[in-house]
């Protein structure tokens, strides 16, 4: 799925489903230097089993435009404008490596929004 986001083209694999306002939504995000195919297995999954999955590419990575983010926060800023493209009010956050940062950010910042945080390989 491309999208605009702040101005720029932004991608999401979605395991070829259109998000469904009506049901529970995963965000899958990637460490440095990767892209949304680092949870390709996981998000595959979640999309077949009842779930909007969107595996992002933040930007400057795979297919969104550039340049990249300069800094956790404006990560997490993007996951939400992100959902708010699609009008999602909540998700829960996958993340790896500064992808886990973002996540742990998004959560502490916006708590209404992130139903749940899940970090893989993460150091503070």
């Amino acid at each position: 799925m491309d999208l605009a986001v702040d101005g720029r083209r932004a991608f999401a694999y979605t395991a070829a489903h259109a998000p469904d306002p009506g049901k529970k939504t995963i965000v899958f995000v990637h460490g440095a230097g990767l892209e949304h195919s680092s949870f390709a297995l996981q998000s595959r999954y979640f999309g077949y089993h009842g779930w909007n999955v969107l595996a992002l590419d933040l930007p400057g990575h795979g297919r969104s435009d550039g340049p990249p983010l300069p800094a956790i926060a404006a990560m997490a800023d993007w996951i939400f404008h992100f959902l708010d493209r699609l009008k999602l009010d909540q998700a829960s956050i996958v993340g790896h490596s500064m992808g886990a940062l973002a996540a742990l950010d998004a959560a502490n910042r916006h708590p209404a929004r992130v139903e749940r945080v899940a970090c893989l390989g993460v150091a503070y």
